[in-house]
């Protein structure tokens, strides 16, 4: 196996420190798939496997680097699956933001590494200096392969856009310190509705003129946990009771340049986020539904 590849630009080397600090928030562990035109973050639930997955994020490679080799175990097996501690990579990150080249490669120290090679600009002279992280991995064996791969999911009842996720997070924190789950709803009128309930109140935030990128109506709700809002039809929303903290979380991603955010939902049993950027980064991120 060999893996080497080469950034130099600014811009990419920013948004990919963002990526893996955003993934450093949502799990301790992940997955590093290398391909021959992708590179693929994955995480699984308490990457116990064989669940599937509840993060996928694939970045085009040609995109962010200016060279990217790559040689897997034979011809029929031409990927390589690196397990690596998230906290760990994006720390080593943090200094890309004023970095003038990444190269990362794999090499073999006392154990297998992803080594990092930042080349830093000198605040004394007009030379550079090299700082080099070695980060431990481990190389995911074959047999384990099917556990990362994309998760199959059912089709959304309903796919709309999010608002600024900014806004959104702020929204939703202050939510979770009066509950520890959210009802998310979303209407094929271009309305997200973010609901809590306790024993001493109803709290109810709603956004407005979103668009609606799919609804696969009318939604059956004869067992509605639900109320609906005056004058709103509820064959035309659908709902998912979701972890309050989850949601947080994957709202962190807005320090990602991005161009798109979508909230699907398959009615009461999950929901799926999913970023997207300028470069065709995609992050989506899975929470599954709460059911009582």
């Amino acid at each position: 196996m060999k893996f080497r590849a080469v950034m130099i630009d600014t811009g990419p080397m920013r948004e990919f420190s963002n990526i893996v600090t955003t993934i450093s928030k949502l799990s301790k562990e992940c997955v590093m798939r290398l391909s021959d035109d992708k590179l693929y973050f994955i995480v699984s639930e308490d990457n116990s496997g064989p669940t599937p997955p509840v993060l996928w994020c694939e970045i085009p490679q040609d995109m962010f680097f200016s060279e990217y080799e790559m040689i897997g175990i034979d011809e029929n097996h031409k990927d390589i699956y690196l397990g690596v501690v998230s906290a760990n990579l994006a720390r080593s990150l943090m200094t890309l933001k004023s970095a003038k080249c990444l190269k990362m490669k794999l090499t073999k120290k006392q154990c297998p590494c992803l080594t990092l090679e930042i080349e830093m600009p000198s605040s004394t002279s007009q030379q550079t200096r090299q700082v080099t992280h070695d980060i431990p991995v481990i190389v995911v064996p074959r047999k384990l392969w099917s556990e990362f791969q994309e998760p199959r999911v059912p089709q959304p009842d309903i796919s709309i856009e999010l608002p600024t996720l900014k806004q959104l997070r702020t929204t939703v924190d202050r939510m979770r310190t009066m509950s520890p789950e959210i009802v998310i709803r979303a209407s094929s009128e271009g309305r997200l509705t973010l609901q809590i309930k306790t024993s001493m109140a109803k709290v109810s935030t709603r956004f407005k003129d979103l668009r609606v990128e799919a609804f696969e109506g009318p939604i059956d709700h004869s067992d509605s946990e639900t109320e609906s809002q005056a004058n709103e039809d509820m064959s035309n929303l659908c709902y998912c009771r979701v972890d309050a903290k989850k949601f947080s979380i994957f709202l962190s991603a807005d320090q990602i340049s991005h161009n798109q955010t979508m909230c699907s939902i398959v009615h009461k049993k999950l929901i799926i986020l999913c970023l997207q950027t300028e470069e065709n980064v995609k992050l989506q991120f899975f929470i599954t539904g709460i059911v009582y």
